[in-house]
Parts: C-alpha cells; sequence; structure tokens
C-alpha cells in the first residue's frame, strides 16, 4: 500500500530528486534534450514532489507566467508509479495552492498524447497543436 506524502521543495537536496525523475522520464525515457528539459528556468519557480514513503515518485514546477496566469510545467511521474493516480494527486494538489490567489489562471502545454488525462481534472484546450522539441503540445487552462 503507497503512503503517499506531496511537498514543497524547500532545499537543494529535494530539488536534485525532482531534477532526477525529471531526467528519467523526459531525457531518458521520451528522449528530450537535457539543454530543452533543464531550461535555466527552475529558479523562477516553485517545485513540488510527492513522496512515497521517503522515495520521491513525481514531480511538477509552477512558474507565474506573468502577472495574471501562473503555468504548470515538467510535471513527472515514475514509470513504476502510472496508472495509480499518482499524477491527478500531483496536479490537484498544485491547482489547490493556486487557484485561489485571485483572478489567476492556472495553464499548462499537455502532450497530446496525455490531454485527456488534464481534461479529466478540469483543463480544457485551447488553440492549435504545436511541437516542444519534435513532441505535438497543447495549450490547456484550468476551468475554475
Amino acid at each position: 500500500m503507497l503512503s503517499l506524502q506531496f511537498k514543497k521543495i524547500n532545499s537543494k537536496y529535494e530539488l536534485k530528486k525532482s531534477f532526477k525523475i525529471r531526467k528519467t522520464v523526459f531525457c531518458n525515457e521520451q528522449k528530450i534534450s537535457e539543454k530543452i528539459e533543464f531550461d535555466n528556468l527552475d529558479h523562477l519557480c516553485d517545485h513540488y514532489l510527492i513522496y512515497d514513503d521517503k522515495k520521491a515518485i513525481a514531480t511538477g514546477r509552477v512558474r507565474l507566467k506573468n502577472k495574471n496566469s501562473y503555468k504548470i510545467e515538467r510535471v513527472a511521474v515514475l514509470k513504476e508509479f502510472r496508472k495509480l493516480k499518482i499524477g491527478s494527486l500531483l496536479i490537484n494538489e498544485i491547482v489547490n495552492i493556486y487557484k485561489n490567489n485571485g483572478d489567476i489562471d492556472i495553464i499548462l502545454h499537455s502532450q497530446v498524447a496525455v490531454e485527456n488525462f488534464y481534461k479529466n481534472l478540469n483543463f480544457f484546450s485551447y488553440g492549435n497543436v504545436f511541437f516542444e522539441d519534435g513532441i505535438s503540445h497543447i495549450a490547456m487552462k484550468y476551468e475554475k
């Protein structure tokens, strides 16, 4: 049985755990270049982890995009923990932090392959499909 904990990252040690998950999921599994994945924006973001007991298993970051919107980025769940609603827990916890910050939008760029995952969490698609490092994406916004 899983013993899950959502946590805002507040140390370099925890940030390294987040980076390790991202490297595993995006660089190793999806073949995204490290230069694109580690885009020099991490210092502008709030970072989050999901732990199973003491093992970091999922991560995401949130960046203030402009004065009216926060962007959820770099959402990654280790392969052996997918299909267990870990990603849903991560997104719901993040949304709960930011959705009450006044008249603010919560946006993200979803890989088209997981667009329905976000639709099930109250996000809707807008705009046209675009490509980031050869992977099709769609812009999405949280519907309050």
